[in-house]
């Protein structure tokens, strides 16, 4: 899908502040010292503790620069072309899940007691359901439910766009991920 992005104008302070992803608040970079200034081996602190494991798994930090885009404009041409292919692939997995629920219901007997109590209770004498008549409507509906879904994404992205001309867009704070790095806690060290 495209889109035009802009960046967030230089001037603004929140574009160069690193933030702590899973955190709210923001940990400044630390200085790095001259060669002079670096502790021997005998003054650097022992290693840090691993920090406790939840479930097996360890937390692990990181510090990223958070930046804010604008969004302006999401091209329609390939929001059709998404949608097609999304709900296709939906209406391919319906179908399977379908023709997987009927073979089971016919298996255990549960369409037979169905038919039986329909037959029973409405008065009814030839009540049966036949598979590949209800396949090919479920087909039929299912499929104009994704062109549906799909005309909707269309127009929805249309209004987007009339709606971003007059409001200037959407901005959307990210986070880049080629400049995170692993940050140490304070509190996980001390546990």
């Amino acid at each position: 899908m495209t889109s035009s992005v802009k960046d967030e104008p230089p001037g603004d302070a929140s574009a160069d502040a690193t933030g702590a992803i899973g955190s709210e608040r923001p940990s400044a970079t630390p200085a790095r010292a001259t060669p002079a200034e670096r502790p021997t081996p005998a003054e650097r602190p022992a290693a840090p503790a691993q920090p406790k494991r939840l479930l097996g798994y360890r937390r692990q930090r990181f510090e990223a620069r958070k930046v804010r885009r604008l969004i302006r404009h999401v091209d329609p041409w390939s929001v059709l072309k998404l949608a097609v292919l999304l709900g296709l692939c939906l209406w391919v997995i319906g179908m399977i899940a379908a023709v997987i629920i009927w073979s089971v219901a016919n298996n255990t007997g549960a369409l037979a007691s169905l038919e039986k109590f329909v037959n029973q209770n409405l008065q009814v004498q030839d009540f049966k359901l036949t598979g590949d008549v209800l396949f090919r409507q479920f087909g039929l509906v299912s499929l104009l439910g994704v062109l549906g879904f799909t005309a909707a994404a269309v127009v929805a992205t249309l209004v987007f766009n009339l709606i971003s001309d007059i409001i200037g867009g959407v901005w959307v704070s990210v986070i880049e991920e080629e400049t995170a790095r692993p940050i140490v806690d304070a509190r996980s060290q001390a546990d």
